[in-house]
């Protein structure tokens, strides 16, 4: 497939601005994930553990590397149990992770603007080898004995991302003795298609395009049987219509995991969620800038929705040692926090995402710092009207 080369090739030469993992990080991670592919994939049977490990590309080691970072998320530091108590009975997903520590983008009328909903995935068992089909008939019987329900609750979609609220849930006491789920997928190789790597990770397909997430599915506790997931998926990419969008998102290899332990215990079935949102574009506020060029560095643009901010600015020069690092205040000086990852770069233009200004602001300050300076060196500020 010479399409999936070139993309392939293309994420190779990225340059990822994150710590590079060590060798012993990476030796961990990649453990972990071919002890994984020992449970009777197809891909066990393709290639063996050494050969598999030689192959693995450097776009799937980023993609362990968010899979770690999510286990790291799972800490009981990081869930709070108490606050379902102040959840409707539904599941308000997205106030319940607008309150947690940063990781997710964050805005205040989120839920106002999300669209409801009580939509249950399609279960099914675990995947077999293509050796050994089931019939249609063996897979609806073990699936009605899932004692896992997915359920979607919530949707919302701007036009810089689509936003999921999850709730997955459990009929009996299996999933009491784990502080989050997420998923362990398996080994990925250099032939894996864009299609099946975004499916492991829980990506969404829009229209049939791949849409990756920003971090891998991560269910935290709400109480012994009930876990709540928001998943975010950025649009920046997506080339397909905007209106009655057909969305379809699928989980596979789920693990609970525990706080303290690198034991991941699987989980039965896959699920399935098909669905359809539109863009509403309605509610983007485009910021009017104020400042001009400075230092051979301009703020291209600044949009501003229910769910979260976006900014661009392109940068002619860097001098050697400093670094570029974006800061967004409101005007009593609260600074909104962008979200953990690499900035997306066109090789022209930079963009960050901020989390959502508050109702009522009108006026921000954007402003770009070295941080590598002992000072954090202002190199440029900008004031940035909203309309009302």
């Amino acid at each position: 497939m010479p399409e999936t080369k070139d993309w392939m090739n293309d994420l190779n030469e990225i340059e990822i601005q994150e710590p590079e993992l060590t060798e012993a990080e990476m030796q961990r991670l990649t453990r972990s994930v071919l002890q994984r592919t020992g449970q009777g994939t197809r891909q066990q049977g393709r290639r063996t553990a050494k050969t598999a490990r030689r192959h693995l590309p450097v776009w799937a080691r980023g993609l362990l590397s968010a899979a770690a970072c999510v286990i790291l998320l799972a800490g009981v530091n990081s869930v709070q149990p108490a606050m379902a108590e102040g959840i409707p009975v539904l599941g308000d997903v997205f106030a319940y992770f607008n309150h947690l520590s940063k990781g997710y983008l964050q805005g205040d009328g989120l839920t106002q603007y999300a669209q409801p909903a009580q939509l249950q995935a399609e279960s099914a068992p675990a995947a077999v080898p293509e050796a050994e089909p089931k019939t249609m008939t063996a897979q609806q019987s073990a699936a009605e004995t899932l004692p896992y329900t997915l359920t979607l609750r919530q949707v919302y979609c701007d036009e810089l991302y689509l936003r999921v609220g999850l709730v997955l849930t459990a009929s009996d006491d299996s999933l009491a003795g784990f502080d989050a789920v997420t998923i362990d997928p398996p080994v990925l190789y250099e032939d894996t298609s864009r299609e099946e790597a975004n499916t492991l990770y829980g990506g969404v397909t829009m229209n049939g395009e791949a849409i990756g997430g920003d971090l891998l599915p991560c269910f935290r506790k709400q109480d012994d049987r009930t876990f709540f997931c928001e998943m975010q998926y950025n649009l920046q990419n997506y080339t397909g219509g905007t209106q009655d969008i057909q969305v379809s998102l699928t989980f596979s290899n789920l693990v609970g995991v525990t706080e303290g332990s690198e034991d991941k215990t699987p989980l039965e079935g896959s699920y399935n969620l098909n669905f359809t949102v539109s863009e509403d574009a309605s509610l983007t506020r485009v910021g009017q800038i104020q400042g001009g060029e400075q230092n051979d560095i301009r703020l291209v643009s600044l949009k501003a929705t229910p769910g979260e901010t976006c900014i661009a600015y392109t940068a002619e020069s860097v001098p050697e040692g400093v670094a570029l690092y974006p800061q967004m205040l409101t005007e009593d000086g609260t600074f909104l926090e962008w979200v953990r990852g690499t900035p997306e770069t066109d090789g022209e233009t930079t963009k960050y995402y901020f989390d959502a200004v508050p109702e009522g602001v009108t006026t921000l300050t954007v402003r770009i710092i070295d941080k590598n300076s002992e000072e954090q060196t202002v190199l440029a500020e900008w004031t940035v009207t909203l309309p009302e």
